[in-house]
């Protein structure tokens, strides 16, 4: 059973400039003008991979202290996250989506994000549709 970490309880939204040309809706988000929205009541994992040890707590990546109420990774690994999950359909590509998460990271000054950049790039989600 897969097990959440997060769950968003008002919608999210994020501008960001490779989003501009990007038209895209299911029911978990949408894309149009250069802004990611994502629904209200969303699931993620947080950064990966965690494993959650009989219920009382995780090992794996640090999603980090807090910042701003937050842990510091919890909005760069939620648009990641959605933008990995529907990777076939949205039409970004994988340099896209690792640099809107890297762009994500350095926003709130995450002194960990080459790090994660770098496994993302290569251990994360390898198969994107190549954008036509």
């Amino acid at each position: 059973m897969k097990v959440w970490r997060y769950r968003l309880n008002e919608q999210y939204r994020y501008h960001h400039p490779l989003l501009k040309n990007i038209h895209f809706k299911n029911s978990c988000f949408r894309i149009s003008q250069g802004q990611i929205i994502i629904n209200s009541g969303y699931r993620w994992d947080g950064c990966s991979p965690k494993w959650h040890v009989f219920g009382l707590f995780t090992i794996g990546t640090p999603d980090g202290t807090l910042y701003d109420g937050k842990p510091w990774t919890y909005h760069a690994s939620l648009v990641h996250d959605v933008l990995c999950q529907y990777r076939y359909e949205h039409g970004l590509s994988k340099y896209q989506v690792t640099k809107i998460f890297s762009d994500q990271l350095a926003q709130v000054q995450w002194p960990l994000r080459p790090l994660y950049v770098w496994a993302v790039n290569y251990f994360g989600h390898q198969d994107f549709k190549s954008p036509s």
